[in-house]
């Protein structure tokens, strides 16, 4: 009897470890905690000029975003890092963020959205 509890502790541990981006992480989960340092999203694109936003989203001022493509593969070693991650420049839709000139993306797809409509780039490199 004390087997099963334990594999489903162990299954719930799991699970509370897997990587999010900072626009779908569970409310109150590991990463609830405001007062940690959220650093930018890993780099992607043709030289490095954009930023992840999904494991399979790059975006950049130049190009707008690449879904699914070679550029966005970078973005997939996001998932394997413990700490999250933000990219753009303020809130946007469910979930999203401004990530380019009238463009929001949340970690699976993008939509155009006229509230992102600030002049300059969202990317400042760091």
């Amino acid at each position: 009897m004390g087997y099963p509890s334990l594999a489903c502790c162990l299954l719930c541990l799991v699970s509370l470890t897997s990587a999010c981006y900072i626009q779908n992480c569970p409310l109150g989960g590991k990463r609830a905690v405001l007062d940690v340092d959220i650093r930018k999203c890993l780099p992607c694109g043709p030289n490095g000029r954009g930023r992840c936003f999904g494991p399979n989203i790059c975006c950049s001022e130049e190009l707008g975003c690449l879904i699914s493509t070679l550029e966005a593969l970078p973005c997939l070693e996001e998932n394997r890092l413990p700490t999250p991650c933000q990219s753009g420049w303020k809130p946007c839709r469910n979930s999203g963020y401004c990530a380019t000139q009238d463009l929001c993306c949340t970690t699976e797809d993008c939509f155009m959205d006229s509230t992102c409509n600030r002049p300059g780039s969202a990317f400042s490199k760091s």
